[in-house]
């Protein structure tokens, strides 16, 4: 079934314990350990988007103080949760020295995986290597794997990254017009790189830039 843009999941009562299970102990591990980008907003313990708010608000306004251009660069992922690759949060996981029986049990879980489309009496199957169905207890917590190693990027000390769910948003200023751009676009093909990377992409549609300063031109 679809709705809206993301596939719903059916799933027994057994299985969504042993979903919930699964990432409430990899969520504690990463978070014991400090393994998530203090950018990362959404689905995080004791941050909302009114920290991620004030987070570009405190950034502007240093900017505006400071007589800087600053620019605002929104970015929105295309299919949203549908996009959450499979072997890159595997990776992410690895990177971050999970417990091997959780690894094993996260790897179990994406394997072997089948989407059915059924019309009267045709059967059409398809292995599914990504993303994140509705319903799943696991799926913000595994988008917010995959996502986190993108505000982890080396970004200029002049750019602020902020991530919140499937959005980012990045912050570059300078003391001119074409300094900013060209440190903005420095950092957009970081961006674009990183997307290809992991089989991501943005909607342009839904892509926003903002240009912030005090100056009448």
């Amino acid at each position: 079934m679809r709705h809206g843009q993301r596939y719903i999941k059916l799933i027994n009562v057994g299985g969504k314990v042993l979903e919930k299970i699964l990432i409430n102990r990899i969520t504690q591990n990463v978070y014991t350990n400090n393994l998530m980008s203090q950018n990362q907003y959404g689905f995080t313990p004791k941050k909302n988007a009114i920290y991620a708010v004030l987070a570009v608000k405190e950034y502007t306004e240093e900017g505006l103080r400071e007589r800087h251009i600053t620019i605002l660069a929104i970015f929105d992922v295309k299919g949203a949760f549908d996009a959450a690759w499979w072997p890159n949060i595997l990776k992410t996981l690895k990177e971050f020295q999970c417990p091997k029986n959780l690894y094993n049990l996260a790897k179990s879980y994406f394997s072997e995986r089948t989407a059915t489309l059924s019309i009267n009496s045709i059967h059409v199957d398809k292995d599914v290597r990504k993303g994140c169905p509705q319903g799943s207890c696991c799926g913000l917590g595994f988008w917010n794997l995959q996502y986190n190693t993108l505000p982890n990027l080396e970004f200029g000390k002049r750019t602020k990254a902020i991530n919140f769910a499937d959005d980012l948003l990045i912050a570059v200023r300078a003391e001119n017009v074409r300094e900013t751009e060209n440190f903005a676009n420095i950092e957009v093909n970081k961006i674009s790189k990183w997307a290809e990377d992991n089989k991501i992409t943005f909607s342009e549609q839904k892509s926003k830039v903002i240009v912030v300063t005090r100056r009448k031109r």
